[in-house]
């Protein structure tokens, strides 16, 4: 009797734990403003990423994705500079392959952060690369929009949101910027 009472509380218990599971992530932190703290005069090809940010604000996430109804992580890049009319390819290794590197002090508003954060796979094993140690990332998988004082926006599965560089997981995870706009070096 108690075997099949331990059995029931097992099965009852591993219920609750996949319903939990499929609850869904939280909503996202409300939206801050796209501008930089800072005042500083912009570029016509730095004004067009403003605008282009504020279309993207909000947006769900979608694999694959390059507008507002769905993107991911390096579609939005590579949609944002688009339409600052400025070509990138469309997976984060290429994109980080391409374009200038900066020091993470020399980081300004359109530069773009890469981190190893939602790497999924590794020999068909489930891992968060931001986690473990150093031992399990130096690909990058993940990236997203500098807009200067700290923050960068980005697309992850809760959506398109600001996040801080300074967090611990995205400090962590951090693994370089380039930049992609002309001149400013």
């Amino acid at each position: 009797m108690a075997a099949a009472y331990r059995r029931c509380l097992g099965i009852a218990l591993g219920a609750i734990w996949l319903l939990a599971g499929c609850a869904g992530a939280p909503p996202p932190p409300p939206l801050g403003p796209v501008a930089p703290p800072e005042a500083v005069s912009r570029n016509p090809q730095e004004v067009a990423l403003e605008v282009a940010l504020s279309d993207f604000y909000g947006a769900p996430y979608r694999l694959g994705g390059t507008t507002p109804a769905g993107v991911d992580c390096s579609g939005l890049i590579q949609a944002l500079y688009h339409r600052a009319g400025i070509n990138l390819p469309r997976t984060v290794a290429q994109q980080y392959e391409t374009g200038r590197p900066v020091s993470r002090g020399q980081l300004r508003f359109g530069d773009v952060v890469f981190f190893n954060r939602y790497c999924q796979t590794r020999d068909r094993e489930v891992y968060l690369a931001g986690i473990f140690g150093s031992g399990w990332g130096d690909q990058v998988c993940h990236d997203g929009f500098y807009l200067g004082g700290g923050r960068f926006v980005h697309a992850s599965p809760r959506g398109v949101f600001v996040s801080r560089l300074d967090a611990e997981v995205w400090r962590k995870a951090y693994r370089g910027a380039r930049r992609y706009l002309p001149g400013g070096d």
